[in-house]
């Protein structure tokens, strides 16, 4: 008896999912199926099927608009249509000559690591983070960092994300400590904290 209770529960579930899912599936075809050359606007209809979300001919993605659809869609890449001026040589240069003139910020208690602000006119364009284990006080953090520059730092490989370039800086010993943005745009060192990428 408890058998087939749990045979007939389980059927009447079924049913019920295969039946939901077949009204899910009626009402969207009937919505996509309202007509053939688009919505108006303020129709209440979320998507004009007229503008594709993708056009196949540049491969660019179409940002759909909220509210107004009597236009078309801003077509571009997700990030907007960005004309960058400066090239990934420039901005290395940029930051291989501002190396000269960073100087140690503010340190900050990360739990097991200490960062170190590196400011560049008096602004804060990149930290170093130090592990707690060689260097156990804020103290010993900015002496490190102090020293290591003293040493020499050098630019690395530049990587472009977007209209921002991410320039390496290197130690003496050849290990990527931090990285500083390049504005694409302006050819500006951007200030904040961009995070490391390995």
């Amino acid at each position: 008896m408890v058998v087939n209770r749990k045979i007939v529960l389980l059927v009447i579930a079924i049913t019920a999912t295969v039946g939901s899912a077949l009204a899910t599936n009626t009402m969207f075809a009937a919505l996509a199926n309202t007509g053939s050359a688009g919505a108006t606007a303020n129709e209440g209809v979320c998507f004009d099927k007229s503008w594709p979300m993708f056009s196949q001919t540049n491969g660019t993605a179409r940002l759909p608009h909220l509210g107004d659809w009597s236009r078309p869609p801003r077509t571009g890449n997700w990030s907007g249509n960005v004309t960058v001026t400066v090239t990934t040589e420039q901005a290395k240069s940029t930051v291989s000559n501002a190396l000269k003139e960073f100087t140690v910020g503010n340190v900050t208690d990360r739990g097991s690591v200490w960062v170190v602000s590196i400011k560049y006119n008096d602004k804060a364009v990149t930290d170093v983070p130090l592990g707690k284990l060689n260097t156990p006080t804020s103290q010993d953090a900015v002496k490190a960092v102090q020293e290591s520059m003293g040493k020499g730092w050098t630019t690395g490989e530049v990587k472009q994300h977007g209209f921002i370039y991410n320039v390496p800086i290197i130690d003496a010993n050849g290990n990527t400590i931090s990285n500083v943005r390049v504005d694409g745009r302006t050819g500006n060192i951007a200030a904040g904290f961009p995070m490391l990428r390995r």
